[in-house]
């Protein structure tokens, strides 16, 4: 079998004009079992029309190609060159003129896969058919078999495009380096569908691609024709066929520019926003308010509005005011129609408190607990992440107190008097703020909540067995901090809702840490694409968390594995 391999000319220039065609040529791996049936006379005619024709033949005069090349499709080579029309006059223009497309051998490979799977599949629909409804064998052979389905389109799909184009690009390479010129012009003449997928192909391997979309309308050289007269009407008109030169550019890129107020940009957004489909990543570091309007003002005026919708800005930094400071410079240099999308999650604390509190909601619920809203909770740890899970648990109706447990602080009681000012000035929520520097203080904080969230420092134990043992009624404990020593003693870093003591049920770090992974993610992606100058901030990712959680995302691509249930012994 002929291998399939692109790679690019070596001492050679070339410059390739993509001729969108009228209609897509038809194309199968497999002929389909059912007889193909034409709606109607005009759909039925596979081939150029006369005014393509004519345009084509105008074309080939100015550019003067050193080749054309145009997709086989169904056709045998014989119909091809001889029943071709475009093939013809390419010929009296004595240009050469080649097929390209899958190899017959490769093409062969591939139908039989598809064919062995489609046999599998048939067999199941008539297994199906003689099995009792409702019957638990039944539903899991249906799930065989749409999983079967699935993979069956898929190899389709990929056949007809990601394959098939490949094969089309390799062929127009070939026959490049089969002529001895150093500067070669090609005119390859494409289906509709395959137009973007052969042009990115071309440039991935450095050559220079323009494409061309034929528009037809109709010209009248009569003023006034009677619709009843049609052969007057076909005598007074005549089809124009004009050129629509598209831009050879790829589309502007997708640029992310990260904003972070502390010394160091942070590797793990960065990662992210690449995992997420950006194609630059730009970071600043130690960024100001008067740095972030300068460096906006420049990024948005160099794109024009399409591009400012594949233009994006996060805030990052550990500090929760100064990031949120800079979002409202951001914001207020920005203005219709320069509006980029902005994310704020400084030092991932927003994305972490969201899949936190969304994650506590909804295992409450599956647990049959009540609802979250009806708790009273207590948040351990001041930091951003406690301040927005302190926040988005007192809008959705919680009692709650943000406790500082840090036993160095000296002003304790005054720093939580303050916090929770803050917290009630800036984000219109009452907070009560808590100091809690002795183990005693910290019990009696826990017996006064059904719900405790442990959002302190990295590697330091905030509640440990012997305060758990004093702990009376049903509680939820959620912990964030993977290093050890964990937040909790006696939690693990994968407990989701295990009953770690008695009456206590535990959500470890790494169960929020996944649904916080998935919430940037596709919040990320979801920046990426949509270009409407929306800000993605923690209501924004709490909101998300909920669907993630829910499953009303869309999967990307799930494995699944489908067995029948052992039977029973008798």
């Amino acid at each position: 079998m002929k291998a399939l391999e692109i790679t690019p000319l070596e001492g050679k220039t070339l410059r390739v004009i993509i001729v969108e065609k009228e209609y897509s040529e038809p194309f199968w791996i497999a002929e389909p079992t059912n007889n193909y049936t034409p709606k109607n006379i005009l759909s039925s005619r596979f081939k150029p029309s006369v005014a393509f024709c004519s345009f084509f033949e105008k074309l080939i005069d100015e550019v003067k190609p050193d080749f054309i090349t145009e997709e086989l499709g169904n056709r045998s080579t014989k119909e091809f060159n001889e029943n071709n029309v475009l093939a013809q006059i390419s010929q009296k223009a004595k240009i050469p003129f080649f097929a390209t497309d899958v190899d017959e051998n490769a093409r062969g490979y591939v139908a039989s896969l598809i064919q062995e799977k489609k046999q599998l599949r048939d067999k199941i629909l008539k297994a199906l058919e003689e099995m009792p409804e409702n019957s638990a064998e039944k539903e899991y052979l249906i799930a065989y078999g749409q999983c079967l389905q699935q993979e069956i389109e898929e190899l389709e799909h990929e056949a007809k495009f990601t394959v098939r184009e490949s094969w089309i690009v390799m062929g127009i390479l070939e026959n490049a380096r089969s002529l001895e010129k150093t500067e070669i012009t090609c005119l390859h003449i494409s289906s509709p569908e395959h137009v973007n997928g052969v042009k990115k192909l071309l440039e991935s391997v450095d050559v220079d691609v323009e494409t061309i979309q034929p528009t037809k309308k109709l010209v009248f050289t009569k003023e006034k024709t009677p619709m009843a007269e049609i052969e007057d009407l076909l005598r007074s008109m005549q089809i124009q066929v004009k050129p629509v030169i598209k831009s050879s550019s790829e589309e502007a890129p997708y640029i992310l520019f990260f904003l972070d107020t502390d010394k160091r940009a942070s590797p793990f957004d960065i990662c992210m926003a690449y995992d997420a489909g950006f194609s630059v990543v730009v970071p600043y570091e130690n960024v100001t308010t008067d740095e972030a309007k300068k460096i906006v003002q420049d990024a948005i005026f160099s794109r024009d509005p399409k591009g400012i919708k594949r233009t994006c800005f996060f805030i990052g930094g550990k500090d929760m005011e100064k990031a949120e400071e800079v979002l409202k410079v951001v914001r207020e240099t920005m203005f219709p129609p320069f509006q980029a999308n902005t994310i704020i999650d400084p030092a991932g604390a927003y994305t972490t408190a969201a899949a936190m509190v969304a994650k506590i909601e909804d295992a409450i619920v599956k647990a049959k607990l009540g609802n979250l809203k009806d708790k009273r909770v207590a948040v351990f740890g001041t930091g951003a992440v406690g301040r927005v899970a302190a926040i988005l648990l007192a809008k959705l109706g919680c009692t709650v107190k943000i406790v500082s447990p840090n036993p160095d602080r000296k002003d304790g009681d005054e720093y939580a008097s303050k916090l929770s000012a803050l917290l009630r000035e800036r984000y219109g929520v009452d907070v009560e703020g808590v100091f809690a520097p002795t183990p005693e203080k910290k019990v009696e904080i826990i017996n006064d909540a059904d719900v405790i969230l442990c959002a302190s420092v990295a590697g330091v134990r905030i509640i440990t067995k012997d305060m758990l043992e004093a702990v009376k009624f049903v509680k939820v404990m959620a912990d964030v901090n993977a290093v050890p020593p964990l937040g909790v003693e006696g939690m693990k870093l994968d407990d989701d809702m295990r009953e770690f003591a008695p009456g206590i049920f535990g959500i470890g770090p790494l169960t929020i840490g996944r649904l916080k992974y998935k919430l940037e993610r596709e919040i990320l992606k979801e920046a990426r694409r949509n270009g409407k100058g929306t800000v993605y901030n923690y209501n924004y990712a709490m909101e998300l968390a909920r669907k993630i959680l829910k499953g009303e995302l869309p999967a990307a691509k799930l494995a699944v594995t489908v067995s029948y249930p052992p039977k029973e012994r008798k």
